[in-house]
């Protein structure tokens, strides 16, 4: 996984955000340090949100996660490629709703986890915010 450092302005405060990315399996030295975790799955890939709640699991039995702000989030692939990211990490997003995000999965690219099923996920982890984002059209990649 990689390292990135992103400064961002929460309620007219600085802070700098130090984001590591993970693929796989959370340790016990990562359950420690992590004030925030981000999952991050393919809304193309019923594996992936599977892996996903292992994931959590795994991490809530290292630390418990009352304490910890999670977010879900689901990702679209390229038009006509099937993604299969998943993996952990930090950051910052503004919510998706099913009125203001249109759907960019396609028929060649069928949509394997729906909104509803990551909804009542991210409802069972508590304390978590749900996004979808989609890199190719920009949707929720910036905020």
């Amino acid at each position: 996984g990689g390292q990135f450092k992103r400064e961002v302005t929460v309620d007219g405060q600085s802070h700098l955000l130090l984001i590591r990315e993970e693929a796989g399996a959370p340790d016990a030295q990562f359950a420690s340090w992590a004030d925030a975790v981000i999952f991050v799955f393919s809304l193309e890939s019923e594996s992936s949100f599977e892996e996903v709640t292992q994931l959590h699991a795994l991490l809530s039995d290292l630390r418990g996660t009352s304490d910890v702000a999670l977010a879900l989030v689901g990702t679209q692939g390229e038009p006509g490629t099937r993604g299969d990211p998943v993996g952990m990490g930090a950051g910052r997003g503004t919510p998706s709703s099913p009125a203001d995000s249109p759907d960019k999965i396609s028929s060649s690219s069928p949509r394997a986890v729906e909104d509803a099923r990551a909804r009542a996920l991210c409802g069972d982890m508590r304390r978590c915010l749900y996004y979808e984002t989609c890199a190719t059209y920009g949707l929720n990649v910036d905020r």
